[in-house]
């Protein structure tokens, strides 16, 4: 079972934990996620995202070979900068979303535990007689992530020296509490974020130092639960929830940020521009307001009149609409805001939706 090793000082902070995964044990909250979600909206806060495999991709041929798996384009990228992509089987579905950064002589790549062993298993597969290795760091290197609209104000007050402006998907070193690091700025949940890709040595004093800032930058912790409904509001799909292998990248609404329609040849790559340039997906990732009591669980069907027309992938009560919530896929018939449509368990409970634009709040 894999644990933070920040464990200790997460529960001086008395909080309460959860299982993401069969072998990933995470902050859920520490006693009030609702209030993190606002200090989070409205401010800074800071989260323990020990979990996110990080793997680092080398040698000669490393730039040409993962330009080859993953549907945006690495092969342009200068030092100090990523992206944001997929990697797909040849059928176009999602094995994985993850970020890819250009270092001097390698790329790192950063992907949500869920997508490792199938991505990785695709890759290795590919390689042949390429020169690349895959070297995978995660557990000695971590990620902790400012999170909010003043998130740049606690990390430039956090770094012993100053710290550069960055724009989205830049990265540079970062030196806090004399430890060495990078900070990519991800914006990974939908707003402002700073990633820190720490070694294990240094989360302990970066953690506290980020801790003790003066009080008007200081972070709030914050847990699983506030960074879920976070993304749900900003409709920002997650790995393994909202994006899995049933689903074509088209189909999440992240075509734009996520796809090169101008690079070179890649695994899928024909099943995606066929969609791109013939046609449209039928279904998509939208927003969903929901009626009723309680929430309807992932994967609840989506009905129409009694016909099923998608799927929920997950609702939670929202604390900036004051009501539930979902996301969920929904045929493209169906997806005009205003839509009423209705929710389904297994057991016959029903829940009314209204379809709505992403991000929640935004209309």
């Amino acid at each position: 079972m894999a644990v933070t090793p920040l464990v200790d000082l997460h529960r001086q902070l008395e909080a309460r934990f959860t299982q993401i995964l069969p072998d990933h044990v995470v902050v859920n909250h520490y006693g009030d996620p609702v209030a993190e979600h606002q200090a989070v909206a409205s401010g800074v806060g800071l989260i323990d995202r020990y979990y996110r495999t990080k793997l680092k991709v080398a040698g000669g041929d490393a730039i040409p070979f993962l330009n080859g798996q993953v549907t945006n384009d690495v092969a342009k990228l200068e030092v100090g900068r990523g992206t944001y992509a997929v990697a797909v089987d040849r059928k176009g579905r999602v094995l994985g979303d993850p970020f890819v950064y250009r270092f001097p002589d390698s790329l790192l790549v950063d992907v949500e535990p869920t997508a490792t062993e199938a991505m990785v298993a695709s890759w290795n597969h590919h390689i042949i007689a390429d020169d690349v290795r895959l070297d995978d760091l995660t557990g000695d290197m971590n990620t902790v992530s400012l999170v909010g609209p003043r998130s740049r104000d606690a990390l430039a007050a956090a770094c012993d020296a100053e710290l550069p402006e960055m724009e989205p998907l830049q990265f540079v070193g970062v030196q806090i509490a004399g430890q060495q690091g990078v900070c990519a700025r991800s914006d990974f949940a939908g707003i402002e974020s700073y990633d820190l890709f720490l070694w294990t040595q240094a989360l302990i004093p970066v953690w506290t130092k980020l801790m003790k800032l003066p009080k008007k930058v200081r972070p709030t912790p914050f847990g699983d639960a506030a960074l879920t409904t976070l993304m749900v509001e900003g409709g920002q799909p997650r790995f393994g929830r909202d994006l899995t292998d049933r689903n074509l990248p088209q189909e999440a609404g992240i075509e734009e940020r996520a796809i090169s329609y101008a690079k070179g040849c890649y695994i899928g790559q024909e099943v995606i521009c066929r969609v791109h340039n013939f046609g449209h997906v039928t279904r998509s990732l939208t927003g969903l307001l929901v009626g009723g009591e309680g929430l309807p669980a992932p994967n609840e069907k989506i009905l129409a009149d009694g016909a099923e027309v998608g799927w929920i992938t997950q609702a939670v009560d929202s604390p900036t609409l004051g009501r539930p919530i979902a996301l969920g896929y929904v045929k493209r018939d169906w997806l005009a805001p205003g839509t009423q449509l209705q929710a389904r368990s297994r057991k016959g409970r029903e829940w009314p939706l209204e379809v709505t634009s992403l991000p929640f709040g935004a209309g």
